[in-house]
């Protein structure tokens, strides 16, 4: 069962670029945790890097003249963000908190909306974790 909705009377849920954006950014980048230098966080390397992977999937399918046909080929591509995920999380680079944000949304990616609704979801994560206080390294 899906933690949240990607869609919400017909269009893209609101609430999934704002409170659930900033939701999720706060487990990645705690902000003013006097403990978050004992917390695994992101860090600006890795969130740009899984960023930076779906935004070249994104690139790849809207120059493609045959979208359709385009989605269908790098949607496999979209599912191995999983098992990248599990390598970065094993070899300690991401907390299992993006991990977990990974797999759900993932999941949830089955057509060309619902790509287009992550990307969005995405885009106010990586906002909401650098107005955390993340910082380039």
């Amino acid at each position: 069962m899906p933690k949240f909705e990607y869609f919400k009377d017909g269009a893209i849920n609101p609430e999934l670029v704002d409170k659930e954006a900033k939701i999720w950014a706060d487990k990645f980048v705690p902000k003013s945790d006097p403990r978050a230098g004992k917390l695994k966080i992101i860090n600006s390397a890795q969130l740009r890097r899984f960023y930076g992977d779906v935004k070249r999937l994104e690139t790849r399918w809207l120059n493609s003249a045959e979208k359709k046909k385009t989605f269908s080929e790098i949607l496999p591509m979209i599912k191995l963000l999983k098992a990248k995920s599990a390598y970065a999380y094993k070899r300690d680079l991401v907390p299992d908190s993006f991990r977990e944000w990974i797999w759900d949304n993932v999941d949830q990616i089955h057509e060309e909306k619902d790509f287009k609704a992550f990307l969005l979801y995405f885009e106010a994560v990586v906002g909401f974790c650098y107005g955390n206080g993340l910082r380039d390294k």
